[in-house]
């Protein structure tokens, strides 16, 4: 799969099909295996492969939690769900959450549980959103085109959103350092 992506990537039309490319892919247990790392109340963020147009990562969640309500920095995201039901929640943003600071959501569009196979789009104007796990433990494989080294998280009580620096629990299949306590994950 890597090498019908970067073939995409770097084709001449220079246009990304990940979302066909994606539908209804399993892969297979035993090829995921090194890059699966759960943490207890957490997810974890396990890069596969990086380069400056495009970055695979296997999101490894724990049985009831969340993403923080977050964007994806103007990137594109596409992510196939591998394990687990899970609910997605997209948020309209009705004012500021551009950059740090003030930012008014609407009420969330709540999906029906979806799991493996289904293929989810994040565009540059329709990013904000939260991933929830509701049976798991769940496993998800995300391609970005480019890779997203931070992104907005915001609070919806507050009306802010503040800038987080990502990281990854694994790179390559090796763990990298202990999950900082502010880590992106919430429970349900």
């Amino acid at each position: 799969m890597l090498r019908q992506l970067r073939e995409e990537v770097h084709g001449a039309e220079g246009e990304l099909r990940v979302g066909e490319r994606l539908r209804d892919v399993r892969v297979r247990p035993e090829c995921l295996k090194p890059y699966l790392h759960f943490r207890r109340g957490r997810y974890t963020r396990n890069l596969v492969y990086r380069e400056p147009r495009f970055e695979v990562v296997v999101n490894c969640w724990d049985e009831g939690t969340a993403s923080p309500i977050h964007d994806h920095d103007a990137q594109e995201c596409w992510f196939s769900i591998q394990a687990g039901r899970f609910l997605l929640e997209n948020f309209p943003l009705l004012s500021g959450g551009r950059e740090a600071g003030p930012a008014v959501l609407g009420p969330p569009q709540v999906s029906e549980p979806v799991g493996p196979g289904h293929v989810d789009f994040r565009g540059p104007d329709d990013s904000i959103h939260r991933v929830s796990v509701l049976s798991g433990p769940g496993v998800s494989l995300h391609v970005y085109a480019s890779p997203v080294e931070q992104c907005l998280v915001f609070d919806p009580r507050r009306q802010r959103c503040e800038w987080y620096q990502l990281s990854y629990y694994s790179v390559f299949g090796r763990p990298v350092k202990p999950l900082r306590p502010a880590e992106l994950s919430e429970r349900r």
